[in-house]
């Protein structure tokens, strides 16, 4: 399971107040817990978010760089323990010696990558004493200790309500809980902290400790009886963790804002100016160059040249390829002679405009004198002849197989390639430097991620920084 699947639902259960259960706190400053109600008609007004949750939840994580728990592990448990229900749920078998502690850990770590973490367990029964214990700990904690009871684990346990952080002495922490509470856990990699939760309300930071460490989730009984099942995301939790990660967000985002870079608007004018001339926003660049100065005799040349590539767009964009070559041959002389592939191109694009409209003899003696030979210059363009040449051979090639040729997008195709091809004629780039920019910068965060370099970097999306409209 990766993260987009683990979170994508997450709507958080809605707190009944109303109703509230036992308690096995001896302790009178431990209130009664409320009981999450999943079924309640209030969850629904968390429904209408849920779209934009989902939407929000697939730009914060790269699903597909890490691998997150989803049930928990045969090979990593106390034989004290028994497994169920598609390894989620976790019973503690009677056996000769009671009060032996079992752990049971998930079937992976958490990668660091994810940002924030959370799982939560519903205590099924709470068995003769109610001896549990929800936490994360190291691959090399012993199977026959509570979570918290061993350097590198930490652990919040339902019989006492303490938080125990690698001893086996715990302290005051949070309520106790029983049968039928929720219990979560949270593990924050950008702020390095551990928080629990009791039926959906944050019980405040546990720990700061968690830095370096590879951290599983795990849960610990010691008693006959009790018994938990995990929910790892597959359903939505009692705690609202989209919440949670909206403003771990913002907070990111905050501080990358915040962060002082070189101060030189000419370099951030002229890459706008180049992306707007290279896309050939002729009158946005008249406006942008006017109001940032930069405008002159040079940029009057370069307005010239995005005229003309716009009108030999729009002659192809309409099928007109004869009129293409023509004013290639006056406007950009030798350039045909030196961009084989596209003059090949244009010549397959001519070969399926004269399908719509031509003779069937004309057209196939313009494809045996005009494309015929291309077909010995690679395996490549003879598969290409060998596509459109199909055409030919259906008596309506609109509801052929290869009907795709005869679509607008396919001249689209040929434009863009063309508007490339003439930029790099004219010594430009043919790819804006703005927009290697933002492709850059996906690549760098993604690479962020996968090396596990930065917990903040699953929260940033180079499109936040886009689209935002500070006004």
């Amino acid at each position: 399971m990766y993260l987009q699947s683990s979170f994508s639902n997450n709507r958080g259960g809605v707190i009944d107040t109303s109703s509230s259960s036992s308690s096995s706190s001896s302790s009178s400053s431990n209130s009664s817990p409320t009981r999450v109600n999943n079924n309640s008609n209030n969850n629904n007004n968390n429904n209408n978010n849920s779209n934009n949750i989902s939407n929000n939840s697939s730009t914060l994580y790269r699903q597909s760089l890490y691998e997150l728990p989803t049930n928990w592990s045969s090979k990593e448990k106390c034989p004290h323990l028994e497994l169920s229900s598609n390894s989620l749920r976790v019973t503690y078998k009677n056996n000769k010696t009671d009060n032996e502690a079992g752990l049971i850990r998930a079937n992976c770590c958490i990668p660091p990558s994810c940002g924030i973490y959370y799982f939560e367990i519903t205590v099924i029964s709470k068995g003769r004493d109610g001896y549990i214990g929800i936490g994360v700990c190291t691959s090399t904690m012993l199977l026959s200790r509570l979570p918290g009871w061993e350097r590198n684990s930490f652990g919040y346990h339902g019989d006492d309500g303490n938080l125990f952080k690698g001893s086996g002495t715990g302290t005051s922490y949070g309520p106790t809980y029983t049968t039928g509470d929720v219990v979560g856990c949270c593990i924050n990699f950008v702020q390095g902290t551990i928080f629990f939760t009791k039926n959906g309300v944050p019980l405040g930071e546990a720990t700061k400790d968690i830095k370096g460490l590879s951290l599983f989730p795990c849960v610990g009984l010691r008693t006959p009886g009790e018994s938990l099942e995990a929910n790892f995301g597959e359903r939505p939790f009692a705690f609202d963790v989209d919440q949670l990660f909206k403003e771990e967000k913002q907070r990111v985002i905050k501080t990358i804002k915040n962060t002082k870079t070189v101060e030189d608007d000419s370099i951030s004018t002229q890459l706008v100016l180049s992306y707007l001339m290279h896309h050939g926003y002729s009158e946005t660049v008249k406006l942008f160059a006017k109001a940032t100065g930069t405008d002159g005799e040079s940029l009057n040349s370069q307005l010239d040249d995005i005229k003309n590539r716009q009108r030999i767009s729009e002659l192809l964009s309409k099928g007109n390829i004869d009129e293409v070559f023509k004013e290639l041959d006056i406007v950009y002389p030798n350039f045909l002679s030196q961009n084989r592939e596209i003059q090949f191109k244009l010549l397959c694009q001519k070969f399926i405009e004269m399908i719509k409209t031509s003779p069937i003899e004309e057209t196939m003696a313009f494809g045996q004198n005009h494309l015929s030979n291309f077909s010995f210059e690679s395996k490549e363009y003879e598969s290409n002849l060998n596509e459109i040449f199909s055409l030919i051979a259906y008596s309506d090639p609109y509801t052929s197989p290869v009907s795709f040729l005869l679509e607008k997008s396919k001249r689209d195709q040929i434009i863009n390639d063309l508007n490339c091809a003439l930029l790099v004629y004219c010594h430009k780039p043919a790819t804006p430097v703005l927009e290697k920019i933002v492709k850059q910068a996906k690549v760098a965060i993604d690479q962020v991620v996968h090396q596990n370099a930065s917990p903040a970097a699953a929260f940033i999306n180079v499109k936040d920084f886009i689209d935002v409209d500070d006004n």
